[in-house]
C-alpha cells in the first residue's frame, strides 16, 4: 500500500496530517508528498529577501526538514506551479473557475490519474483558497478511479463553525454522490509532538496561526478525515487505531 499526499501549497499537508503521517511512517506505509503551487513570495512573517525565487528555496527547504525529521524515506516532489497571488492576483474564490485554472484542473487531473496508486488524501478547499479548490476540483473528477479521503485544511477549519464544516462535507457529498464518514487519525499514539514538528515552518507561522493549528488537534483529538467506508476502512487496514 502507497499514500499520496495532495498538499496544495508546501507546508498545507505538515499543518493539516502531521500527526497521520508521522504516524504512517512509523507504519513503514510509503508516503509521497506532491506539493503543487510552490513557486511563491508568500510568507506569514517579514523575511529578509522577498524575491520570489528566495522565499520559494527558504519555504522548500523548510519542507524538507519537517519531512527529514519525521522519515529519511518520505518521497516529496514539487509541481512548481505559481501560486494563486503570482498566477491572477487573488486568493480566495469568489467566481467560477476561470480558463487557467480549468486548464491547470485538467493538468493536475492526468498527473494524478497517471501517477497515484493506492491511498490519496486530498484536502476539502475549506476555506475557499482557489489552490485548494483546484486540487479537490482535480480529485473528484477522477473520484470514480482512486480510492481517495479528504482532510480538513488548517488553520482555515479552526475558523469556522463545526456546522459550516458539515455542510462544507454534505456539498461535497452532493457532488460526489457518495456518503462521507468522518474518523480520526488520534494523536494520543504519535511520537511527535505536533506544534514542535511545524514549528521548522518559519516563515510561515505566527503564534495565531499555531494557536488555530493546536486548538483544532486539542478539539478533534487528533486530525479529522472524510471518505467513503471502503477508503476509510483501507486506511485503517494500515494505519490501526
Amino acid at each position: 500500500m502507497k499514500v499520496f499526499i495532495l498538499s496544495p501549497h508546501i507546508d498545507d499537508a505538515a499543518f493539516s496530517l502531521a500527526i497521520t503521517i508521522s504516524r504512517l511512517a512509523d507504519n513503514n506505509i510509503p508516503v509521497t508528498i506532491i506539493n503543487c503551487f510552490t513557486v511563491t513570495k508568500w510568507t506569514a512573517i517579514p523575511v529578509e529577501n522577498k524575491e520570489i525565487e528566495t522565499v520559494s528555496r527558504l519555504r522548500k527547504n523548510e519542507d524538507a526538514q519537517f519531512y527529514k525529521n519525521i522519515s529519511e524515506n518520505i518521497n516529496i516532489i514539487n509541481l512548481d506551479l505559481l501560486d494563486a497571488p503570482l498566477r491572477n492576483g487573488y486568493i480566495f474564490q469568489n467566481q467560477p473557475f476561470q480558463p487557467n485554472e480549468l486548464e491547470l484542473i485538467e493538468n493536475l487531473e492526468k498527473l494524478l490519474e497517471q501517477h497515484v496508486e493506492g491511498l490519496l488524501l486530498c484536502p476539502l478547499a475549506i476555506g475557499t483558497h482557489i489552490d485548494h479548490a483546484i486540487c479537490r476540483e482535480a480529485v473528484t473528477r477522477l473520484y470514480t478511479k482512486l480510492n481517495v479521503i479528504f482532510f480538513e485544511d488548517l488553520p482555515y477549519a479552526q475558523r469556522i463553525g463545526e456546522d459550516q464544516i458539515r455542510q462544507h462535507v454534505h456539498l461535497l457529498e452532493k457532488q460526489l454522490a457518495v456518503q462521507l464518514l468522518k474518523y480520526t487519525i488520534s494523536s494520543k499514539i504519535c511520537k511527535i509532538d505536533k506544534e514542535q514538528a511545524i514549528d521548522v515552518y518559519e516563515s510561515q507561522l505566527n503564534d495565531e496561526i499555531v494557536s488555530e493549528i493546536i486548538a483544532h488537534l486539542n478539539a478533534m483529538e487528533g486530525e479529522r478525515i472524510w471518505g467513503e467506508i471502503k477508503s476509510i476502512e483501507l486506511l485503517r487496514s494500515i494505519l490501526p487505531d
